[in-house]
């Protein structure tokens, strides 16, 4: 059964002339440097994973409401002005319980690049949710905030603007089966997650940018798999004889970051209209016999249309067809042509948006993938998850899982790392004998 449009341009007069995107992935030909608002993406995520709302408008009013209830409670109404430095001049509140977090989801509305940032965790969510209320340890000046937290707070579990949010399949279902975990595991250590939120997302950001590079291309394989993605430690030093790190490193990832824009605007224009979205290893598995005539009509409108000179070829199976047409969807922007640059701006905004938190310049080894100590541990967590501990093999398993990759050398500063901050059991001089615990 076949699910693309049943009413493909067919004539140079129907193919659009604007390449379009609204799918699984948030960056716009448009955007620039500091396109996205993290704390705004934050609250966003919030609102995915609890399916909760809030009903009150502004900060304000809800600092009011908590006013009025420590007005009940304290005998010196001084006290009340070092309770709102406490909490409601900086980020204390948000330091109480995840669900105040919602507050900053006021900010993401409409199509902009927060709510694009935010559906594209939406997407790698997909279903999972947390349905127990959080457990975390609070005084009683907290418990008063929360208490009023949780008069003005709603469920929206089975909500239809959640069904409109979350409205395409997984493009890396290896990324949702991790990611969902993840969070759940950390919502189940409030503080910890408080503290690291913000770094886990622009982990998984940058994770999934990176592996939806790699894998976009290998759509005929059909359900992608985590490719060699090698990264080294911030304490170590790189050299150009390092094979993985040379070839499986970010020089290939940035090679194939050019293929985003091109592929995914080619799947847009393939997708029917109001229905559940599919990505393309997908909708090319469900091509049939006929659909081949039918894209390569496409293809052909589409060359026209665009004032192309790539061949294209014969095609006797839709798969061929469809390659015909992602060929032409790329070679839109090579090198002479009038759309050249702006693929090249999309890369530099994907760069300097999604992946420069794991990007350095290492003299002759050029950019190289660098995970810091905050993120390697953090890494190391949600990976150990509800585990005790995990033997050293099968953390890097877990990190694989995750589309991270390290070397012998960057194992051997691994363990030296662990080592050093306390969080390993060696049980004897074997590799396989050494465990690695969580931190928290």
């Amino acid at each position: 059964m076949t699910i693309i449009k049943d009413d493909l341009p067919h004539s140079i007069d129907s193919v659009n002339a604007k390449n379009t995107l609204n799918s699984y992935f948030p960056i716009r030909t448009k955007d620039r440097a500091g396109t996205f608002d993290w704390e705004a993406v934050i609250g966003f995520v919030i609102k995915l994973i609890y399916r909760k709302e809030l009903l009150i408008e502004d900060i304000e009013e809800f600092q009011s409401k908590c006013q009025e209830n420590f007005d009940e409670k304290l005998d010196n109404a001084e006290f009340l002005k070092y309770l709102e430095k406490m909490y409601f001049s900086g980020d204390g509140l948000f330091k109480i319980t995840p669900e105040l977090l919602l507050f900053k989801a006021k900010k993401v509305k409409g199509n902009t690049p927060n709510s694009r940032l935010g559906e594209m965790f939406s997407s790698i969510l997909q279903d999972v949710y947390i349905n127990k209320e959080t457990s975390a340890q609070h005084n009683f000046l907290e418990k008063v905030i929360v208490k009023v937290l949780q008069e003005n707070i709603k469920n929206t579990d089975n909500s239809e603007s959640l069904k409109q949010i979350i409205n395409e399949d997984p493009y890396l279902p290896f990324i949702t089966d991790v990611f969902g975990g993840d969070l759940v595991f950390l919502s189940s250590h409030p503080k910890y997650f408080l503290s690291v939120l913000t770094q886990f997302l622009k982990l998984y950001a940058y994770l999934y940018t990176a592996q939806l590079a790699l894998n976009i291309s290998s759509w005929r394989k059909g359900e992608p798999s985590p490719k060699p993605l090698y990264f080294i430690l911030d304490t170590e030093t790189a050299s150009a004889e390092r094979m993985h790190i040379r070839d499986d490193g970010h020089q290939r990832v940035h090679a194939a970051l050019f293929n985003i824009f091109p592929f995914l605007s080619i799947s847009e224009s393939l997708q029917p209209v109001k229905q559940r979205k599919v990505p393309i290893w997908k909708l090319a598995a469900s091509l049939s016999d006929s659909d081949t005539q039918t894209l390569t009509n496409f293809a052909m409108a589409f060359k026209e249309e665009r004032g192309l000179d790539t061949s294209i070829l014969e095609a006797s199976t839709p798969h061929d067809a469809l390659d015909n047409l992602l060929r032409l969807g790329k070679d839109q922007f090579a090198k002479g042509q009038s759309r050249h640059e702006i693929n090249i701006n999309y890369v530099k905004a994907i760069e300097s948006e999604l992946c420069n938190h794991f990007i350095q310049s290492r003299g002759r080894a050029g950019r190289v993938l660098v995970i810091n100590q905050d993120y390697l541990l953090l890494l190391t967590n949600i990976s150990i998850g509800n585990e005790s501990k995990l033997r050293f093999h099968e953390l890097l398993e877990a990190f694989k899982k995750r589309g991270v990759f390290f070397d012998k050398r960057s194992q051997q500063a691994l363990i030296q790392f662990y080592e050093r901050i306390g969080n390993v059991e060696r049980m004897s001089d074997s590799g396989d004998a050494v465990y690695v615990r969580k931190t928290i």
